[in-house]
């Protein structure tokens, strides 16, 4: 029998092992990409659910972490995601919502990063970083010090970067090559310190290959739902091509999961394939 492979460092499994493990790893990091000087981690949380209010849409961070005085939000993406900047601007919101107690002051709002490390260029620009600042239309030297800052790497273009970390990361992300980073090479060595440990590493292939399996089962569903619903300009067209998606052989969970990625939420697919009653609670939602 075949020796199961290792865990790369994109995968979300050993991404999130590697910045919890590695608070040191994660702030130089943060540093490489952010291009300034990061403070000492105190903590990283990974897969934080953060649920602005009773019932509203909750957010999964994929790790989390604070300074003293900023808080990091840094995801990895494997795959192109659709509105994507809607969907930094919801975990941005989620964030802030979730940071301030009753009566507190805005200004106690800490800086915040949101960076998202793809392996896939989510914008078709050829951009190897894509930085993002709100600004003001009128006059860009107005200030609004709003406080908040949004990084999006693109994996796939590391070549078109000049020789420095943030290459050698990137090419690191995109290709698994080390190419003398000291920033690299640490990782490299998580990453093989990780994959020694034989019973999480299958663990880790077995969750990442159940959900992106039923990513990819329920996407084909939305699809031929959808293209039903367009054919027939209804909404009950829509309705019938998805009993029909299910129907040739997806089963509940499946059905779950087409539901989530039509109403883009991503972040329920994990916590439903892990979390028995986050599952059912899902199921009675949409009338499973």
């Amino acid at each position: 029998m075949d020796e199961p492979r290792d865990l790369l460092f994109h995968e979300w499994p050993m991404f999130n092992q590697v910045m919890t493990n590695e608070h040191d790893i994660c702030r130089r990091l943060l540093e490489v990409v952010l291009g300034e000087p990061v403070d000492r981690v105190r903590n990283v949380e990974v897969e934080r659910t953060v649920e602005p209010r009773l019932g509203a849409k909750g957010v999964r961070l994929d790790a989390f972490a604070s300074t003293a005085n900023a808080v990091y939000d840094v995801e990895i993406q494997a795959y192109t995601m659709k509105e994507l900047g809607r969907r930094m601007r919801y975990y941005q919101s989620a964030m802030d919502s979730s940071a301030l107690r009753r009566g507190q002051p805005y200004r106690n709002l800490a800086e915040s990063y949101v960076v998202f490390i793809c392996t896939e260029d989510q914008f078709d620009a050829a951009l190897p970083v894509y930085h993002f600042e709100m600004v003001c239309c009128e006059d860009e030297a107005v200030d609004l010090r709003h406080g908040f800052h949004w990084v999006v790497l693109n994996a796939s273009a590391w070549e078109t970067l000049a020789k420095g970390p943030l290459r050698s990361l990137l090419k690191y992300v995109a290709a698994g090559e080390e190419d003398g980073d000291a920033l690299v090479a640490d990782i490299a060595a998580a990453v093989r310190r990780a994959n020694g440990n034989a019973v999480w590493r299958q663990k880790g292939l077995d969750m990442l290959t159940y959900i992106e399996d039923a990513r990819i089962q329920a996407e084909l569903i939305v699809e031929e739902g959808l293209g039903n619903a367009y054919n027939s300009g209804m909404e009950e067209g829509l309705a019938k091509g998805m009993e029909q998606g299910i129907e040739q052989g997806e089963d509940r969970f499946g059905a779950l999961v087409a539901q989530l990625l039509e109403a883009s939420r991503i972040d329920d697919v994990a916590e439903a394939s892990s979390n028995p009653h986050r599952r059912n609670e899902l199921f009675q939602e949409f009338g499973i």
